[in-house]
């Protein structure tokens, strides 16, 4: 157990000290959230449609090696759906991503990035006639995996990606019953 504890303040003790010497460059970015979660119902497949969102963050790319970084951040994210004949649910998350990027630069004005790696997420609110999270309907906890690729022109990127949920996110459900957040986004950002 000492060994293992010795492991790990020398593993954070190395990273602390590696991270003083490299480079870290923050961004800022905003787009839309094309959100539509995976539903599962027993003995029926629900009918809905994309929801419409906003989506924001802040991360900072953390050099590890060349042209490979980490990138922790915070999101605000609309997730959610709409059903055909109904409003549907509005999901509003906060959310922290852990990813791991490779950057590719292809000019001194020109590079091309590529991120994956897992979210936590908590609920915020919802929209609808009722909180949904308040009323014990969905959990505010969330947590899944994503992935993103961006085009990097000067310090202006383009990026599009996804979030997978894995946690299904009813609070009291049916069994064989489920609804997990899933999405897919498209934005712009600045890199510094």
């Amino acid at each position: 157990m000492k060994k293992l504890f010795f492991a790990a303040f020398a593993l954070v003790a190395g990273v602390l000290s590696a991270q003083a010497q490299t480079e870290v460059h923050p961004r800022i970015e905003v787009g839309a959230n094309f959100a539509s979660g995976v539903h599962k119902v027993v003995g029926a497949t629900p009918e809905s449609k994309v929801r419409l969102g906003f989506r924001a963050g802040l991360a900072a790319e953390v050099g590890l090696a060349s042209g490979v970084y980490l990138a922790p951040g915070v999101t605000f994210r609309q997730e959610g759906f709409k059903y055909i004949s109904e409003d549907g649910y509005g999901l509003n998350y906060i959310s922290v991503p852990v990813d791991l990027g490779i950057r590719v630069p292809f000019s001194e004005n020109f590079a091309v990035s590529v991120e994956a790696g897992p979210y936590f997420a908590y609920g915020l609110s919802t929209t609808g006639k009722l909180d949904a999270f308040k009323a014990g309907i969905y959990k505010r906890f969330d947590m899944g995996l994503n992935a993103s690729a961006a085009l990097e022109f000067s310090k202006v990127y383009l990026r599009v990606g996804t979030d997978i949920g894995m946690v299904n996110a009813l609070k009291n459900n049916i069994a064989n019953t489920s609804y997990k957040n899933a999405s897919f986004f498209a934005g712009v950002g600045l890199r510094f």
